[in-house]
């Protein structure tokens, strides 16, 4: 009776550790099922993600961590943001515009592009507003324009 007893209490813990094995077999199956669709979109690498998850038991997993992208498509998605962001120009609320003689970016207000020193406007002596270099009346308050000045004058 003693034998007995003895054998079906390692015949118990046999069967524990083979369910604990399966148990864990199985999800780490389903482990690298679910980080393949977090990985990747192609439904081929899904396939053979879930061939390596169950055929090699615990091998598959190893074998899948080595050959997965290194990463996520969420990851993916911010890093395209990121990058993106870098690339535009910044806008602090100021409209700019590039200059037509250096390609410089200078604010849509400027009348002289402060890298090379291009004139693009000039000021009205009477009103204080941008007009345009060939203009020899201000169209705000008909005031004469004369010779353009690449200053402001005060009033």
């Amino acid at each position: 009776m003693i034998a007995d007893a003895g054998g079906s209490i390692v015949l118990g813990v046999v069967v524990a550790a083979v369910i604990y094995v399966v148990v864990l077999w199985l999800a780490l199956a389903f482990y690298v099922m679910r980080d393949a669709h977090r990985r990747s979109s192609s439904p081929t690498f899904h396939m053979a993600a879930r061939v390596l998850g169950l055929l090699p038991p615990f091998l598959g997993p190893l074998v899948y961590l080595v050959l997965r992208p290194p990463r996520t498509l969420e990851e993916e998605r911010t890093l395209a943001l990121e990058a993106q962001a870098l690339l535009e120009p910044p806008t602090d609320g100021v409209m700019s515009r590039p200059c037509p003689t250096c390609g410089r970016e200078i604010e849509q207000e400027f009348i002289v592009c402060p890298y090379c020193r291009t004139q693009f406007a000039r000021r009205c002596i009477n009103c204080d507003r941008s007009l345009r270099l060939g203009w020899s009346l201000c169209p705000y308050c008909a005031t004469e324009v004369g010779a353009p000045s690449l200053t402001r004058t005060p009033r």
